[in-house]
C-alpha cells in the first residue's frame, strides 16, 4: 500500500481542479484529462502491487472489491465526460476523483 498517499493526493488535487473548472462553467480541458490518465495509471500500478502482496484472510473480498471499484471508476467517469462535453462533465470528473479518494481511505482501513 505504498502508493496510497500518492493516489490520494492526486485524486484530491484532480477533484479540486475539476471542481474549479466545472464551477467556472467550462468543459474539462486536455490537462485535466491527462491528469485523469495519470491517476488511472497510478491506480493500475497500485492494484497490481496490492494483488501481488495479497494475503488471503477475512477481509480479502472487500479489499479486492475496493481495488476493482478504484480501477473501474475513472474510466466510467471519463466515458460520461466524453459524452457530456459541458461543465457537467467536469463536475462528473470531480465527483469521481473524490470517490476515488474515499475508496483509497477504505482500502487502508480494510488492509
Amino acid at each position: 500500500m505504498v502508493l496510497v498517499p500518492f493516489v490520494l493526493l492526486a485524486a484530491l488535487v484532480l477533484g479540486l481542479w475539476a471542481s474549479l473548472v466545472g464551477l467556472g462553467g467550462r468543459p474539462p480541458g486536455r490537462g485535466l484529462l491527462r491528469g485523469l490518465l495519470g491517476l488511472q495509471l497510478l491506480l493500475f500500478a497500485q492494484a497490481g502491487v496490492a494483488l501481488l502482496q495479497l494475503d488471503p484472510g477475512e477481509s480479502t473480498a472487500s479489499f479486492v472489491g475496493y481495488l476493482v471499484v478504484s480501477v473501474l471508476l475513472l474510466p466510467g467517469a471519463f466515458a460520461l465526460t466524453v459524452e457530456e462535453r459541458t461543465r457537467w462533465g467536469s463536475l462528473v470528473l470531480a465527483a469521481a476523483c473524490l470517490v476515488v479518494a474515499v475508496v483509497e481511505l477504505r482500502l487502508v482501513a480494510t488492509a
